[in-house]
């Protein structure tokens, strides 16, 4: 009896495929397994590479940044002229919807926001530098009547309250202000190699200022398709709710920081406007040089006034004590008004820190980057807070918990041990009343 002819296997093709060898059939799960693990290893290597040679990859990074130094500047620009850009094109140009003159409108936009930032530096460079070299070598050439100041003034406390006793003060003075005046005679002798040096690294940076700014505005002309390639970038990588995730989130911490960053500067600078208004109106001497210091230090928060009161303090207090006196008021009041006026109407709540964050954030800071980092800390902070809140509130939900955590059932705890619940031994005691009372088996009688 012979067997169908669609169910008799084919003996000559099984031999054939017995005889040939096995192709290699590609497996996406280990392809991708083998990638990640090649990806760590290599990303392990170059962190153990860059921490063995500590100094050495200091030396190579810091080349590379020189380098891109110019790129990096014209992404600065761009970033802090973005806002003014668009702040002009509304105002000028919102009311025109006809797309065909849509181009111009950017492109004019973009020519006054640079107008006005490069008028700006002109001003600064053409009358403020000046005033402040002035004050400066007003104050190395009068640091020895200071010292003659100083010195009279401490008698004059001496003879005032002869129970005090100012010895080791004038002595410190006497040993500490002869050396001050003879390290700045010093340098003044060796002012000419300085200003060399100087001079070809303000001209090495005036030149990488010049391209930054013209790269800028290759930036800030293409920022349509730099941000539309972005987009393909993470779209390519993640599926597409996940990559409008990723986009939002991006959005939201941009947000939060250029809120921050730009905020605070026009803050600054409307301080430091009115402390040098306010010093003219008092007739304070040094009033330009003390309102810049107390207007760049006002970026920092809470601690920012202060520092930069310092230095005034200082030097008011050697020319006049009176004076001094008048500043460190008028500092207090400035304080009080941006901290409650202010800062409130243009920040507003950009960052959403609590004071705690925010001293944290600049202590971490200043530890870490100095002046700038103290200044950085905090939107970098809130940027941070911002993105862990929300991979917690992702993780509250896989749970099912709110973020709030008003849906979480708290159980009664075992004072004793609480990890035990506490009706444990309730529970217990039941099941063995229900053991004991249960019939017995058959079997046993």
């Amino acid at each position: 009896m012979t067997l169908p002819e669609h169910t008799q296997k084919p003996s000559s093709n099984s031999s054939q495929n017995s005889g040939r060898k096995k192709k290699f059939e590609s497996n996406n799960k280990y392809f991708s397994i083998c990638t990640y693990a090649v990806a760590t290893f290599t990303i392990c290597l170059i962190i153990f590479k860059f921490i063995n040679n500590w100094r050495d990859a200091q030396k190579y990074t810091a080349s590379i940044l020189s380098t891109l130094s110019p790129f990096l500047i014209a992404f600065l620009i761009a970033y802090f002229i973005n806002p003014l850009v668009n702040r002009i094109d509304k105002l000028l140009f919102s009311r025109s919807q006809n797309e065909k003159f849509a181009k111009l409108h950017k492109f004019l936009s973009l020519l006054l926001a640079y107008v006005i930032v490069i008028g700006f530096i002109a001003l600064v460079l053409t009358f403020v530098i000046p005033q402040i070299v002035e004050s400066i070598m007003q104050l190395i050439m009068q640091s020895s009547s200071l010292y003659d100041t100083i010195m009279n003034g401490l008698n004059s406390l001496n003879e005032r309250y002869p129970n005090i006793d100012f010895a080791y003060i004038i002595d410190t003075i006497n040993n500490a202000l002869p050396n001050a005046i003879s390290s700045v005679q010093t340098v003044m002798t060796d002012i000419v190699p300085m200003i060399y040096n100087a001079g070809r690294s303000i001209i090495s940076w005036i030149i990488n200022i010049i391209l930054a700014f013209v790269i800028s505005c290759y930036l800030m002309s293409s920022k349509k398709c730099i941000i539309h390639g972005m987009k393909r970038i993470i779209y390519a990588f993640f599926d597409q709710k996940t990559a409008y995730k990723v986009i939002f989130t991006i959005k939201e911490c941009n947000r939060i920081f250029g809120q921050y960053i730009i905020g605070k500067a026009l803050d600054s600078l409307i301080i430091g406007i009115i402390c040098f208004v306010l010093m003219c109106i008092l007739k304070l001497q040094y009033a330009l040089l003390i309102s810049i210091v107390v207007g760049i230090t006002n970026m920092i928060p809470y601690f920012g006034p202060f520092i930069g009161a310092i230095p005034g303090l200082i030097i008011l207090l050697i020319i006049s004590p009176k004076q001094a006196l008048i500043f460190l008021i008028l500092i207090l009041l400035l304080q009080q008004f941006d901290g409650t006026i202010l800062g409130p109407k243009i920040l507003g709540d950009s960052t959403g820190l609590s004071p705690i964050w925010i001293i944290f954030a600049i202590t971490v800071g200043g530890a870490t980057g100095g002046v700038i980092g103290m200044f950085l800390g905090v939107p970098i902070t809130a940027v941070l807070v911002y993105l862990m809140n929300h991979i917690f509130d992702y993780m509250l939900y896989k749970k099912h918990l709110r973020s709030d955590l008003t849906n979480v059932e708290i159980p009664d705890i075992n004072p004793e041990n609480v990890f035990i619940p506490k009706d444990f031994s309730d529970r217990k005691d039941s099941s063995e009343d229900i053991t004991s009372n249960s019939p017995k088996d058959p079997q046993q009688h």
